[in-house]
């Protein structure tokens, strides 16, 4: 298939049955309102995004196949690929400007399609809303049709990024057309950014002190660590481990149990933050502060050391393992030694660092594009992308400083 000539109504019903049959039996689907039954494409659903089954999820409740913009890493596995282009998926490199994006977006809009975009790039880590890509709004108001706003409550606790397995509960989602043809004709780029960010707000944490459902696994605190990797009762980096509903501080023995309902409860000392988000903000905070600092690189130089894969591709092929090693990090560098491979990555010579999943780092450097595959379970892919963003950070301010003095 392809954009032009989408699957035919008996062919959704086919592949997608069984699938909301599946996902019916693994979670509390609630349809609290869906305004898609009596639309015609083409259109745009807007979702946030919280879960790897998120696609799935609004496609199985649109009477319509979804065309999702999906990222351009995704086609550079060649199942996948298959796949995606079976759905008529658009792809989009990230951070980048792409003219063929836009293309294919308006070849979907003038071939009757729905269009689907997660406007927050990747799932967040802790169920709330990470900024929307700005060129969400530009897209939106070039295409000039309606506008669906998807939310979906209650994916990010079922199987939160960092979590190991499905948590079965209540996941509520709602389909709202918020806005028809020419609803943004009079709005400059800034104004519907902030009309789509607004929308799309949820913060999944406050809709479930609201709700208080249960989410049962047998495992729920399993790795926690690859979001939260500081303890706030000792302050040291890389010692956290979780077991079973017990995360706890290998150095200080500080202990909290992670309970059915998403938040932390008292084991051996008070509670420092109740949720995942509350505590993942002071450990961003903490970063903040201290980065740079002589005591700190000596102490996070230990923690910054993890084994991994490192992976290559050129033009968009497929990518190929270039060797299995181990990643540390000094003066602002990410350093991959292998057996016989060395590279060196300054990271103000990178771009477009992000996650894939929860274990793979991706990021373009000098002309070719690099994934790093944190193999271990516990090992936090997310550290090593908060780092890198403070050292960005550092060398932006350092600029503009320059630009003013």
């Amino acid at each position: 298939m392809s954009i032009e000539k989408k699957p035919s109504k008996w062919m959704q019903r086919l592949l997608l049955t069984p699938i909301r049959t599946y996902i019916e039996s693994r979670s509390d689907i609630v349809i609290e309102r869906n305004d898609t039954e009596h639309m015609e494409p083409p259109y745009i659903i807007l979702a946030n995004h919280v879960n790897n089954w998120d696609p799935l999820f609004l496609n199985c409740y649109v009477n319509e196949p979804i065309c999702y913009i999906a990222g351009e890493p995704l086609f550079r596995n060649p199942f996948l690929k298959q796949i995606l282009e079976y759905t008529g998926a658009i792809r989009k490199t990230k951070f980048t400007n792409d003219t063929s994006t836009i293309r294919s977006v308006i070849k979907a809009k003038k071939h009757n399609r729905v269009i689907g975009i997660f406007p927050e790039g990747n799932r967040n880590w802790d169920g709330y809303n990470e900024p929307l890509i700005y060129s969400t709004a530009k897209l939106v108001k070039l295409l000039n049709i309606p506008v669906v706003i998807a939310k979906i409550k209650g994916g990010h606790i079922s199987h939160p990024r960092w979590g190991d397995g499905h948590r079965k509960g209540k996941i509520a989602i709602s389909f709202e057309k918020r806005w028809d043809f020419n609803a943004f004709e009079q709005d400059s780029i800034n104004m519907i950014h902030e009309k789509l960010t607004e929308a799309l707000h949820h913060d999944e944490m406050a809709w479930q002190k609201e709700e208080k459902n249960e989410y049962q696994a047998k495992n729920p605190a399993h790795y926690l660590e690859r979001l939260l990797f500081t303890c706030p009762h000792c302050q040291t980096p890389g010692r956290m481990h979780s077991n079973g509903d017990r995360f706890y501080c290998l150095t200080c023995d500080y202990r909290v149990r992670y309970t059915p309902y998403g938040t932390f409860e008292s084991i051996n000392q008070p509670v420092y933050y109740s949720t995942p988000y509350d505590w993942k903000n002071w450990q961003i905070q903490f970063l903040n502060e201290y980065f740079g600092q002589s005591e700190w690189e000596e102490t996070w130089k230990n923690c910054l050391q993890d084994p991994v894969m490192l992976y290559v591709s050129y033009d968009k092929k497929p990518f190929q393992l270039l060797g299995k090693g181990r990643l540390t990090w000094e003066d602002e560098q990410f350093i991959f030694q292998g057996k016989q491979e060395r590279k060196v990555f300054p990271i103000k010579e990178t771009d477009g660092m992000n996650i894939q999943f929860h274990h793979k780092l991706d990021f373009l450097y000098q002309d070719a594009f690099y994934r790093i595959v944190f193999y271990e379970p516990r090992s936090s892919a997310y550290k090593w992308l908060q780092i890198s963003k403070l050292i960005d950070q550092k060398h932006r301010a350092e600029t503009r400083g320059m630009h003013n003095g």
